[in-house]
């Protein structure tokens, strides 16, 4: 049986890379608008479940699963096409980032399976061209700081017992050169 070719007589093809990025990057840089162009074509609207639009090549679309940052399903026909073909594209957990894999279904014949692929492995390798929108940096400076947290925070364990080193040496309440010094007091090894 020839790579691909399913039980109908269409072909799928498939191509998956992993990128250390986060699950809504890769949905960004992959499922949304110009993203979407990375290896389909761009969409004339944004893609909501149930809902049909057009993508800039003419491929009229209808979105079946849009399940962000993890599913997107479609369902594509064009008047040149015997039938619909159905694509998907997954972002799957990875050791490291995110794996984004694409899929499609009812390609008419070999050829057409090995140009998506070859489209495919160029565009999730980053040879592609067409850049993606980026998520927003972010913001530091003031604006930044007054949305953290504030408050009291326990002291990291080292010093906390050094204090008491310090604290047990003199009997009472520790100086701060006594804190200090416990701090930079090395251990003494056994003599043997």
């Amino acid at each position: 049986m020839l790579a691909g070719l399913a039980a109908d007589g269409t072909y799928a093809a498939g191509a998956r890379h992993t990128v250390d990025v986060s699950a809504e990057d890769a949905w960004r840089n992959w499922a949304e608008g110009a993203g979407l162009g990375r290896w389909l074509s761009s969409p004339r609207t944004a893609l909501k479940e149930g809902e049909r639009t057009t993508l800039k090549d003419g491929t009229e679309v209808l979105a079946v699963r849009v399940r962000p940052p993890a599913l997107l399903r479609l369902r594509l026909t064009r008047a040149d096409w015997p039938r619909p073909r159905t694509a998907q594209l997954r972002v799957l957990p990875a050791a490291r980032g995110h794996t984004v894999a694409l899929h499609m279904e009812g390609l008419p014949d070999a050829a057409s399976r090995a140009g998506y692929i070859q489209q495919w492995k160029k565009a999730l390798s980053g040879l592609e061209a067409t850049p993606a929108k980026k998520s927003a940096p972010k913001k530091t400076g003031a604006k930044a700081t007054s949305k953290r947290k504030t408050g009291a925070r326990k002291a990291p364990a080292k010093k906390a017992s050094a204090r008491k080193v310090a604290t047990k040496k003199t009997g009472a309440k520790a100086t701060s050169k006594q804190k200090a010094s416990a701090r930079k007091t090395p251990l003494k090894k056994a003599s043997t």
